[in-house]
């Protein structure tokens, strides 16, 4: 990894002993003028001179002393630092880093070592090598709208610094004292005016409890939600008097004195189901007793409030496995009253759900319960719950399980198939959805596609093939299920029968006869399934097709092949998809005088006066070819090799 890229997170503990070595290593190794001993950085990157030099500019930049923070490279280029940041800044500003660690509270930039998210390494328009004026570079984090509301705190027109320290505090918040006497700076808390806005009561401290910081759309700046005896000034309701010895002490405990108002809505807590807070009469487990910048009062962002008790393994804060499986979009976002009531459960539920389970997915997920032609019954009668986990699922979906555990519980087919010798790979990996609507589809069998257009996703080469001119009519028009299972077959390649079952029941008058030698009942032996740009869809040309298998061409190069075998004319006398004795080839007196004179008086003329009977052909010759032109087989009765027929027929001649 770049070093430019890497990121150190600090903790103070840590921070403390990196300074302690920086200080030391910065004493003993101080750095030496670029490019002493030989060229300098700028004597190469010329360019960079003029544009770090504009601006405010950083001073080892302005020294021309790149090495204090990049190391030097030779004939490999590239811009590699000396350390990541922060180590990197704190060679140089050991006062800042020794201040920082002893700070308790880091700005989150700081503590993640990204300088350079506030800070440009080389030279900016702005004082403290800033991109932006100051404030304007906070905005890049901060939400601008939380600082411009209709009343604006006066100290923000004067800049963040007036209140916050920029990279660490002792402080809550960064601020650069304790709250209370960061107010008294500017507010005289011991003013009439002030006790008299604030009912007579001698405040002070918890200014943020009740005022927005920053800016609010009240004159007060009072925060966005304000408890009603507050707003009224009405404190006597829940503390003691102002005039009293401790004015600000309660009644009652904060829990009982709610009670005292909400006494009606507080009877309606008594239900099975409730919230274990509601239940126990802790309030302000959730809610402030002054005001809040949220609905209800409540203690902070709604979608960071549950977490505070809900832990989950996969989103929120202390997730320990963020990010892993898959999660439900309200939960990870915190909306959890999307689903759920913050006191106590719709009648007859609960887990404090707003209404039926089921019920509140088609809230959001309408369409997958939607009327289709085909629906899948679990979506048709919204049982969401028997498939889906409500928050999160370590497998996609949020899934309770596996899919193929998931489908198999109510598809017994499943396990039959998953048995058999050949078994499709999203089937056998559980991966249904693949193929499968699993809430409901136009298509028969929940498919997403028909056909070929199912299939494409995965087989992308075979439909780049599908496109060809001449290819087989069942492939051509994308029928797959004509041939193939779906899910798992006893034959290879996931086929409905065996081939040659499966190949007559369209090419009925190809059906192989019972003598047929095994190795031709394979249609796929000599045959493309899906076609090709060979006639009949061969897999080779003739007749090297028949050679894979067939060995007669021994005489082909030494000797003399047989014409219509040489050129590939095996059809001329075989018929592939019948046995050589079967009736429908037919005999070889026959296919001989295709070519050959077969009378007698012409068989005489040519075998020395000698008639051979009609049907023994074979008996002398290799019908492939032979070690001379008459193809005789090689291995020859003596006399008959020197022509000598004389000595065993009379009507032969020498």
């Amino acid at each position: 990894m770049n070093t430019e890229q890497q990121r150190v997170r600090f903790s103070p503990v840590l921070l403390a002993i990196v300074v302690l070595l920086t200080t030391l290593v910065a004493a003993c190794v101080p750095s030496a003028p670029s490019g002493k001993g030989g060229k300098t950085c700028l004597d190469c990157h010329i360019e960079y001179k003029q544009r770090f030099s504009s601006g405010v500019v950083h001073r080892p930049v302005a020294k021309g002393d790149c090495s204090a923070c990049h190391r030097k490279h030779g004939l490999i280029g590239g811009a590699f630092l000396k350390a990541p940041a922060p180590n990197l800044c704190f060679f140089c500003h050991t006062e800042m880093a020794a201040e920082l660690g002893q700070n308790q509270q880091l700005h989150a930039p700081v503590r993640d070592g990204q300088c350079d998210l506030c800070h440009q390494p080389h030279n900016a328009p702005e004082k403290f090598l800033l991109d932006e004026p100051r404030n304007e570079v906070c905005f890049n984090c901060h939400r601008q709208e939380d600082f411009s509301r209709r009343y604006i705190h006066p100290p923000i027109e004067k800049g963040c610094e007036t209140c916050h320290a920029t990279h660490g505090s002792v402080e809550e918040k960064l601020l650069i004292k304790e709250e209370t006497a960061l107010c008294q700076d500017c507010h005289d808390q011991n003013s009439q005016a002030f006790m008299d806005r604030h009912g007579g009561y001698p405040v002070r401290q918890g200014c943020s409890e009740c005022h927005s910081v920053h800016s609010s759309d009240d004159a007060k700046l009072l925060k966005s939600h304000v408890h009603q005896p507050v707003a009224e000034i009405n404190c006597q309701l829940c503390h003691q008097p102002a005039k009293d010895q401790q004015p600000f002490a309660v009644k009652k405990s904060a829990d009982q004195l709610c009670a005292d108002c909400h006494a009606e809505q507080l009877s309606s807590f008594s239900v099975n189901g409730v919230h274990p807070p509601v239940k126990d009469g802790e309030c302000t487990s959730c809610h402030l007793v002054h005001a809040s910048d949220f609905v209800g009062l409540v203690k902070k962002n709604p979608q960071q409030l549950c977490f505070d008790c809900h832990q989950f393994n996969s989103f929120g804060p202390e997730a320990p496995a963020k990010g892993a499986g898959s999660q439900h979009a309200p939960a990870v976002q915190g909306d959890c009253l999307t689903c759920h009531a913050p006191h106590i459960p719709a009648e007859g539920q609960q887990a404090l759900l707003q209404k039926d389970g089921n019920r509140l997915c088609l809230d959001c997920h309408a369409d997958h319960a939607a009327n289709k032609r085909f629906n899948h019954q679990p979506a048709r009668d919204a049982d969401c719950l028997g498939c889906h986990l409500p928050h999160e699922s370590a497998i996609a979906g949020i899934l309770s399980k596996s899919q193929r555990k998931l489908c198999s519980e109510c598809h017994d087919q499943v396990a039959d198939d998953m048995a058999l010798p050949s078994v499709h790979r999203p089937f056998v990996t559980g991966n249904c959805s693949a193929c499968h609507d699993s809430h409901g589809s136009k298509l028969a069998g929940l498919m997403k596609q028909t056909g070929a257009d199912n299939c494409t996703a995965c087989h992308g080469r075979i439909e780049t093939e599908r496109q060809r001119p001449n290819r087989h009519q069942p492939f051509k028009t994308g029928q797959c299920e004509l041939c193939h299972q779906s899910h798992g077959s006893a034959q290879p390649f996931l086929l409905a029968k065996k081939i040659q079952v499966l190949c007559v029941d369209c090419h009925q008058g190809r059906r192989v006869e019972p003598d047929t030698p095994s190795g031709h009942q394979n249609c796929a032996v000599c045959h493309h399934a899906h076609g090709n740009d060979e006639k009949s869809y061969l897999l080779q040309e003739q007749p090297q097709l028949c050679l894979t298998c067939h060995e007669v061409d021994r005489y082909w190069e030494k000797g003399v092949g047989h014409q219509p075998a040489v050129a590939g004319e095996c059809l001329a006398c075989h018929d592939p998809h019948a046995p050589q004795e079967s009736q429908a080839v037919p005999d070889i007196r026959t296919l001989c005088g295709r070519c050959h004179e077969v009378e007698p008086q012409a068989l005489a003329k040519t075998h020395r006066n000698i008639r051979p009977s009609a049907d023994s052909c074979l008996d002398c010759h290799d019908p492939h070819g032979g070690p001379d032109r008459s193809l005789t087989l090689p291995i020859k009765h003596a006399p008959f090799a020197e022509e000598d027929c004389v000595s065993c027929h009379a009507g032969g001649k020498k």
